[in-house]
Parts: C-alpha cells; sequence; structure tokens
C-alpha cells in the first residue's frame, strides 16, 4: 500500500467504511441485472456531480468537508477552484456500476467484495507494520501480501468462480493496487482482476464469458 496523507486512525475510519460498502456488490446480486445498474449507474452520477460542484462551490465545498473531511486524504480536498477531484467513495460507485456493466454478476460481485476488502487489509497493514518497499514504490510488501492473503480467502468463499482464474485475479489485482497509476484503485483493481479471472475462465476451463451485460438491457 502506497504512503497516505491520511493519518493512521483516518485510515481505519475510511477503511471501515469499505465495510459497509460490501452492501453495494452484495445488493446488487440480491436484486440481479439490470436494477443493480439502474441504481448504480444514477448514484455514480450523482457522486461525480457533487465533486465537480464542490470543486467551485465553496459552500457545497465547506459542508463536503465538514462531514467528510476527516475521512478524505489531502489530494482529494483541494481548494475550490483548483480542479476537479474525485474522492474515493465516488470513485467505489463509478468502479461498482463499471463492474456490473462490463462483467456478468457472478464474478462482478466476488472480485468487488475481493478488491474491497484486500485493499482495506493492504493499507491498515502496510501502514503500520510496512518496512520494505518494492523499490522505488511507496507501496510495501507487507501491504501487497495482506491484499494477496486477504483476496484469496475472499474469492475461497465463492463458487461461483474457479479457484485458478479467482488465484490469477487477486495477484494481478494485488500488482496493479501496488503501482502509481494515475486511474483511482477503487476501479483500476476490481476491473482489473475480473478481466484476468474471465480470461483465466477461458485459457484454463474453455469457458466463454458473455461480457458487456448492459448491452441486452
Amino acid at each position: 500500500m502506497s504512503a497516505s496523507s491520511l493519518s493512521y486512525a483516518g485510515e481505519v475510519g475510511r477503511k471501515a467504511l469499505h465495510l459497509l460498502a460490501l452492501s453495494i456488490p452484495f445488493g446488487a446480486w440480491a436484486v440481479g441485472m439490470p436494477t443493480a445498474l439502474y441504481l448504480l449507474a444514477p448514484a455514480a452520477l450523482v457522486a461525480g456531480a457533487a465533486d465537480v460542484t464542490r470543486a467551485y462551490s465553496e459552500s457545497v465545498n465547506a459542508v463536503i468537508r465538514g462531514i467528510f473531511g476527516a475521512l478524505m486524504r489531502a489530494e482529494e480536498l483541494p481548494a475550490p477552484r483548483t480542479g476537479v477531484q474525485f474522492n474515493g467513495a465516488t470513485c467505489v460507485l463509478v468502479g461498482a456500476a463499471m463492474m456490473v456493466a462490463l462483467f456478468p454478476l457472478r464474478i462482478a460481485v466476488p472480485v468487488l467484495v475481493m478488491a474491497m476488502l484486500a485493499d482495506a487489509a493492504a493499507a491498515l497493514v502496510g501502514r503500520r507494520w510496512g518496512r520494505h518497499t518494492w523499490g522505488a514504490l511507496s507501496a510495501t510488501v507487507e501491504g501487497t501480501t495482506a491484499f494477496v492473503v486477504t483476496g484469496l480467502g475472499v474469492m475461497a468463499f465463492f463458487s461461483s468462480v474457479a479457484l485458478g482464474p479467482a488465484a490469477g485475479g487477486v495477484l494481478v489485482g494485488a500488482g496493479i493496487e501496488a503501482l502509481p497509476l494515475p486511474v483511482n484503485d477503487n476501479i483500476r483493481v476490481p476491473v482489473a482482476a475480473a478481466a484476468t479471472v474471465v480470461v483465466g475462465e477461458a485459457l484454463v476451463l474453455g469457458r466463454s464469458v458473455s461480457l458487456l451485460p448492459v448491452l441486452s438491457l
């Protein structure tokens, strides 16, 4: 997990929200498609609009800072009129909407749960016990190890994805999470992991996956 401008207590609180956010993938599985996408897409748009609005409105920015500021990183709290910065919660919603639009729920839901819990483990372990970085990267070996162990444990609970492709998705997700890429990890990690699962099922099991369920709406 990379270094953070947030205090460790703030990091714990921020990752606690990941537990609440688990209602997103489980809720999606409960209601199914297309209802899941009909709920997630507008929610992602509203959250994104709030981030755009706070970038230009001092009053909206002050309200958001007052409510959520303690759980937001410094880079998520730019001064008004200095550019749009999407926060982690918005990216969780965007990532979830993309997942249910791109992948069948039997893959999207397990991977989203895995990414949320493994990312939280990587952040908390990496910040508290991380001592060895991956070369020039700020991500730590300890944090990445926590991601992999947690991710494999989570995926083992879901029978809808074969173990081999699931393990491949976890390893790719861990690597993507450690890299300082411009796309938020709440988006890039689950999408990359799910794509790996799809490829793994095709290569290992010869199973074809119907992608882009959004096109069937």
